[in-house]
Protein backbone atom coordinates (compact mmCIF):
# COMPACT_ATOMS: atom_id res chain seq x y z
CA UNK A 1 0.00 0.00 0.00
CA UNK A 2 1.63 3.55 -1.11
CA UNK A 3 0.26 6.44 0.88
CA UNK A 4 0.25 9.80 -0.62
CA UNK A 5 0.79 12.76 1.78
CA UNK A 6 2.61 16.24 2.40
CA UNK A 7 5.95 16.20 3.37
CA UNK A 8 7.28 16.61 6.97
CA UNK A 9 10.51 17.41 8.29
CA UNK A 10 10.89 13.32 9.28
CA UNK A 11 11.75 12.89 5.62
CA UNK A 12 14.22 15.37 4.90
CA UNK A 13 17.06 12.58 4.66
CA UNK A 14 14.93 10.98 2.19
CA UNK A 15 13.52 14.11 0.16
CA UNK A 16 17.70 14.74 0.32
CA UNK A 17 18.65 10.89 -1.41
CA UNK A 18 15.96 11.29 -3.90
CA UNK A 19 17.04 14.70 -5.32
CA UNK A 20 20.50 13.53 -5.29
CA UNK A 21 19.44 10.37 -7.49
CA UNK A 22 18.93 13.16 -9.65
CA UNK A 23 21.83 15.10 -9.94
CA UNK A 24 20.14 17.98 -7.53
CA UNK A 25 22.30 18.70 -4.33
CA UNK A 26 19.55 20.02 -2.51
CA UNK A 27 20.28 20.69 1.31
CA UNK A 28 18.51 20.11 4.18
CA UNK A 29 17.82 23.76 5.59
CA UNK A 30 16.29 24.59 2.54
CA UNK A 31 13.86 22.02 2.31
CA UNK A 32 12.93 22.40 6.32
CA UNK A 33 12.15 25.97 5.39
CA UNK A 34 9.75 25.28 2.57
CA UNK A 35 8.28 22.44 4.75
CA UNK A 36 7.47 24.67 6.96
CA UNK A 37 6.66 27.84 5.50
CA UNK A 38 3.10 26.57 4.83
CA UNK A 39 3.35 28.43 1.31
CA UNK A 40 -0.01 27.99 -0.73
CA UNK A 41 2.04 28.21 -3.69
CA UNK A 42 3.83 25.11 -3.86
CA UNK A 43 3.06 21.43 -2.95
CA UNK A 44 5.60 18.70 -1.66
CA UNK A 45 3.74 15.02 -1.45
CA UNK A 46 5.72 11.84 -1.02
CA UNK A 47 5.15 8.43 -1.70
CA UNK A 48 5.50 6.02 1.61
CA UNK A 49 5.23 2.53 1.55
CA UNK A 50 6.02 0.61 4.64
CA UNK A 51 7.46 4.03 6.43
CA UNK A 52 9.91 4.47 3.84
CA UNK A 53 9.48 7.20 1.40
CA UNK A 54 10.08 5.85 -2.37
CA UNK A 55 9.21 9.26 -4.30
CA UNK A 56 8.65 12.89 -4.60
CA UNK A 57 6.90 15.34 -6.17
CA UNK A 58 6.84 19.32 -6.07
CA UNK A 59 4.11 21.72 -7.50
CA UNK A 60 4.43 25.21 -7.85
CA UNK A 61 1.70 27.49 -8.38
CA UNK A 62 1.80 30.63 -10.84
CA UNK A 63 -0.59 33.13 -11.72
CA UNK A 64 -0.17 33.90 -15.64
CA UNK A 65 -1.15 37.80 -16.11
CA UNK A 66 -2.23 37.36 -19.83
CA UNK A 67 -4.31 33.89 -18.59
CA UNK A 68 -7.23 33.65 -16.16
CA UNK A 69 -6.68 31.14 -13.56
CA UNK A 70 -3.84 29.36 -12.20
CA UNK A 71 -1.04 27.03 -13.85
CA UNK A 72 0.49 24.18 -11.77
CA UNK A 73 4.37 23.80 -12.59
CA UNK A 74 5.77 20.29 -11.63
CA UNK A 75 9.34 21.21 -10.77
CA UNK A 76 10.79 17.89 -9.53
CA UNK A 77 9.61 14.34 -9.69
CA UNK A 78 11.78 11.75 -8.16
CA UNK A 79 11.27 8.25 -8.03
CA UNK A 80 13.69 5.88 -5.40
CA UNK A 81 15.73 3.65 -8.23
CA UNK A 82 14.38 0.93 -6.29
CA UNK A 83 11.29 1.80 -6.82
CA UNK A 84 11.24 2.75 -10.37
CA UNK A 85 7.99 0.99 -12.35
CA UNK A 86 5.86 0.48 -10.06
CA UNK A 87 3.47 2.78 -10.63
CA UNK A 88 4.50 5.38 -7.85
CA UNK A 89 5.23 7.93 -10.13
CA UNK A 90 1.63 7.70 -11.94
CA UNK A 91 0.38 8.33 -8.22
CA UNK A 92 1.89 10.92 -7.71
CA UNK A 93 0.74 12.95 -11.07
CA UNK A 94 -3.01 11.74 -10.03
CA UNK A 95 -2.47 13.19 -6.84
CA UNK A 96 -0.63 16.77 -7.74
CA UNK A 97 -3.12 16.84 -11.15
CA UNK A 98 -6.33 16.48 -8.20
CA UNK A 99 -4.47 19.48 -6.13
CA UNK A 100 -4.36 21.62 -9.23
CA UNK A 101 -7.45 21.17 -10.37
CA UNK A 102 -9.40 21.88 -6.73
CA UNK A 103 -7.01 24.93 -6.90
CA UNK A 104 -8.57 25.54 -10.32
CA UNK A 105 -5.79 25.27 -12.37
CA UNK A 106 -6.59 25.79 -16.08
CA UNK A 107 -3.21 23.53 -16.49
CA UNK A 108 -0.21 21.63 -15.07
CA UNK A 109 2.88 20.93 -17.01
CA UNK A 110 6.61 19.93 -16.57
CA UNK A 111 9.86 19.73 -17.86
CA UNK A 112 12.29 17.17 -18.18
CA UNK A 113 16.26 16.76 -19.23
CA UNK A 114 16.18 15.51 -22.49
CA UNK A 115 18.19 12.61 -22.05
CA UNK A 116 15.68 11.26 -19.78
CA UNK A 117 13.83 9.30 -22.70
CA UNK A 118 12.06 6.84 -19.82
CA UNK A 119 10.74 9.75 -18.46
CA UNK A 120 9.16 11.53 -21.48
CA UNK A 121 7.70 7.83 -22.04
CA UNK A 122 5.97 7.83 -19.31
CA UNK A 123 4.88 11.25 -19.13
CA UNK A 124 3.17 11.36 -22.51
CA UNK A 125 1.85 7.43 -21.66
CA UNK A 126 0.01 9.79 -18.19
CA UNK A 127 -1.59 12.43 -20.85
CA UNK A 128 1.22 14.86 -21.19
CA UNK A 129 1.87 15.91 -24.49
CA UNK A 130 5.22 17.64 -25.27
CA UNK A 131 4.06 21.20 -26.52
CA UNK A 132 7.20 23.68 -26.36
CA UNK A 133 10.53 24.23 -26.12
CA UNK A 134 12.29 25.40 -23.21
CA UNK A 135 14.75 28.41 -23.13
CA UNK A 136 16.70 29.15 -19.77
CA UNK A 137 19.30 30.93 -18.92
CA UNK A 138 21.44 30.65 -15.71
CA UNK A 139 21.85 34.09 -14.13
CA UNK A 140 24.77 34.61 -11.24
CA UNK A 141 23.69 36.20 -8.28
CA UNK A 142 26.20 38.55 -6.73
Amino acid sequence: MVLIRAAQLKDIPSLKNLFCQLGYQTDAERLENHINKQDITINILVAESDKEISGVIVVNFITPIHEDGLWALISALVIDESSRGAGIGQLLLMASEQIALDKGCSQIELSSSESRVRAHTFYETNGYREVRKRFVKRLIIQ
